[in-house]
């Protein structure tokens, strides 16, 4: 189930963030994504964010800055089953373009991307960690 995050979610979708940044990005430390948990948080009130709920638990998540994907994590425990194209789904019927911005290193969102009908848009540098990113368009 999709619905719309509401502030109670918060801690629940910082967990699902923590599970599956760490592991999913080990190209930048685990204190380096713990230290980040205070702008998390503060985006979250920023962003327009969905949650996808299995057996009435947050298992991903998806927040929007305007028409950018700015998040999107799904718990590792749940990643297979389809929470994540789920949550491009909802968004890509309510932004038109859509983006999204991948660390260059992190070939599995990349795939999961152009799986989603996602193509290679430009590339930059994170400004935060000076790393390689992709920015990519919903085609």
């Amino acid at each position: 189930m999709i619905r719309q995050f509401r502030p109670a979610d918060e801690d629940a979708v910082i967990d699902v963030w923590l599970a599956s940044t760490i592991p999913g990005q080990p190209f930048l430390s685990a204190e380096t994504w713990r230290a980040m948990e205070p702008e998390i948080r503060e985006l979250l009130g920023q962003a327009r964010t969905w949650v996808s709920e299995e057996d009435g638990s947050i298992v991903a998540f998806c927040s929007m800055l305007d028409d950018l994907i700015g998040g999107l994590f799904t718990h590792p425990e749940h990643q297979g089953r389809g929470h994540g194209r789920a949550l491009v789904e909802h968004v890509g019927r309510l932004f038109d373009p859509l983006f999204v911005e991948v660390f260059e290193a992190n070939d599995r969102a990349i795939d999961f991307y152009r799986r989603c009908g996602f193509v290679e848009h430009e590339r930059g540098v994170d400004e935060g960690s000076g790393l390689p990113i992709w920015v990519m368009q919903m085609g």
